[in-house]
């Protein structure tokens, strides 16, 4: 992938349509991965917060933390790399924050709790 990446850098104009096509799908296929691996991670988090929302919940504590949010947003900016930008970066997370607290809201209000699977809490 790296000589791709390299290829797309320098020579892209000089290569056949057929080979731009092949490039095409190599990165496609990539991101492809990239997009499973993504999804179980989003999996595994909204599964912590499910179980946090429970733990705030014995707790009597709100749902809502903005001092927790702030530290993740500034802990997210730290591992900002390019090309993705800070915005962009804040745009995602305030998304996924976003749907973590509704469903913690939804087990709440709703008084009905998400059915849980234990073999993938790993």
């Amino acid at each position: 992938m790296d000589k791709i990446k390299k290829v797309i850098q320098n020579e892209l104009d000089s290569l056949t349509r057929e080979d731009k096509e092949n490039i095409l799908d190599e990165l496609r296929d990539e991101i492809d991965e990239y997009d499973k691996g993504i999804v179980a991670l989003l999996n595994k988090r909204t599964l912590n917060a499910v179980l946090i929302g429970r733990v705030k919940r014995a707790l009597n504590l709100p749902t809502y933390s903005p001092e927790r949010e702030k530290d993740i947003s500034e802990k997210i900016n730290s591992y900002l790399e390019e090309p993705l930008t800070r915005p962009a970066l804040q745009r995602i997370y305030e998304r996924i924050i976003d749907e973590a607290r509704a469903l913690q809201k939804e087990e709440i209000v709703k008084g009905k709790l998400l059915k849980l699977r234990p073999d993938k809490w790993k």
